[in-house]
């Protein structure tokens, strides 16, 4: 099945991130629902607070006046409570401890509607509720010449109701802004611990990708790899040294098999052109033969590109180079009844290049435009600065193929015996070993394919 076909999956930090969003909205969420379920508890604490504050604040303006009679003193409480006081929502009692009998209270105790009314005297110590009447209750004990009292307070439950208003909105507000605020920043560490996940894999893969086939000998450098990423950079460093041996045993099987066969070859072809009599079977023998030295000389010349290592370039007028190459194969053309033009534009231009290299890049281009252009079709070889290119008037190369062309073996018409597929090829890996470029198109003022080498240094 062809690669491009398959869908990669979910890249991880897309999981990643649909991850800490989904697990930040449960999280926060369940924070929020649980500040809006015990926020009655938060206005029920700051009740009982509130009652403690309250009776403690009256039990101190209890006093004896002259006549031996409890009296309270509210003047400051009601400043201070002014509420409860204003709206009857407030009744206390002082009860005597030995007795059990109540000795003061903040109005008759049959009066309608006193808080106290019906409400037993044995009640807890500090708060307790009345359910049943929705007050609230708070008792301490109080000593007064050296008498120990009760002095109790009861406040209808109607304040707890609007501090539960008041204070889960308040609570609402304030965990809302909170957990939104956490929430933002949450995802804010989401993003960058993603970042940190994904930029290292990112960087191997850059690294993984400036490797290209000419380049089996480079390795990932694992030095700043993460731990996690580590065991891919190594199988994938393994896995290079295995292509490349693979490859090198390639190249020196093509480079034996290919010199092998040249001699015999030789042989076999003097024999048919020189012992078996002249007929058409005896010319597509020929024709056969040298189609297959053809390609075992080019299988030479591409195992000799590959392993030449040790060229010394030297500065080489590029004008002189591609004139002689032009002059060699100028009858070829002309066989084919075409148009060969030369056009120098400049006169003084060098390249660092192996002349034999060189020659043979020249060649290759200008006989695979020959070749593949029908008879009468116009060629044109034009030097520029550091550059050649050569282009014909032929159907141009479609852009599917600009790629395939340079690889080994690849001809558009399999059946075409009239090249071994090898030429551009050679071409290619004679290239690389000099820093330079080499490009097709079809925008040929010719109306064909065009090829340009451009060597970057002179």
């Amino acid at each position: 099945m062809c690669s491009s076909k398959v869908k990669p999956a979910r890249s991880i930090a897309s999981r990643l991130l649909i991850y800490f969003i989904s697990s930040g909205c449960v999280f926060f969420g369940l924070l929020l629902v649980i500040f809006l379920v015990f926020s009655g508890k938060f206005a029920e604490l700051s009740l009982k607070f509130s009652m403690k504050g309250l009776t403690e604040d009256m039990a101190v303006t209890l006093y004896i006046d002259e006549a031996g009679d409890i009296k309270l003193d509210d003047s400051e409480v009601e400043l201070k409570w002014g509420f409860d006081a204003l709206y009857s929502n407030l009744a206390y009692r002082l009860v005597d401890i030995d007795s059990r009998q109540p000795v003061l209270f903040s109005v008759p105790e049959q009066t309608q509607g006193y808080l106290f009314y019906g409400i037993d005297l044995n009640i807890p110590l500090y708060h307790s509720r009345v359910k049943n009447r929705d007050i609230s209750l708070y008792r301490m004990e109080v000593v007064l010449g050296q008498q120990n009292y009760y002095f109790d307070i009861a406040r209808s439950d109607l304040l707890k109701d609007l501090a539960n208003e008041a204070v889960e909105a308040t609570i609402v507000d304030v965990a809302i802004g909170v957990i939104l605020v956490a929430f933002l920043l949450f995802l804010s560490v989401a993003f960058i611990a993603i970042r940190l996940v994904v930029e290292p894999a990112n960087a191997l893969t850059a690294k993984i990708k400036k490797i290209k086939p000419e380049d089996l000998e480079k390795r990932i450098e694992v030095q700043d790899v993460p731990k996690e990423l580590f065991p891919i950079a190594s199988a994938m460093n393994d896995a290079l040294e295995r292509v490349e041996n693979s490859f090198e045993q390639q190249k020196r099987f093509i480079a034996d098999a290919a010199h092998e066969l040249r001699t015999p070859l030789t042989i076999f072809l003097n024999r048919l052109e020189l012992k078996i009599p002249p007929s058409p079977e005896k010319d597509k023998l020929i024709n056969d033969a040298r189609y297959i030295s053809r390609i075992v000389e080019q299988l030479l010349d591409l195992s000799r590109a590959q392993n030449m290592t040790g060229q010394q370039p030297s500065e080489l007028m590029l004008a002189d180079v591609v004139k002689n190459v032009c002059s060699h194969l100028a009858p070829m053309a002309v066989d084919k009844n075409q148009a060969l033009e030369l056009v120098d534009e400049t006169y003084a231009c060098t390249v660092l290049a192996d002349e034999g290299e060189l020659t043979v890049i020249v060649k290759n281009l200008l006989e695979n435009a020959i070749k593949h252009t029908p008879p009468g079709a116009e060629i044109r070889v034009t030097i520029s600065d550091r550059a050649f290119s050569v282009e014909d008037s032929g159907k141009g190369i479609a852009n599917g193929m600009q790629e395939q062309i340079f690889e080994r073996f690849w001809r558009e018409n399999q059946s075409d015996r009239s090249g071994s597929g090898l030429g551009l090829a050679i071409t290619k890996e004679l290239l690389s070993h000099y820093d330079a470029t080499i490009s097709v198109s079809n925008d040929s003022a010719l109306g064909g394919a065009k090829f340009h080498v451009e060597f970057l240094n002179g």
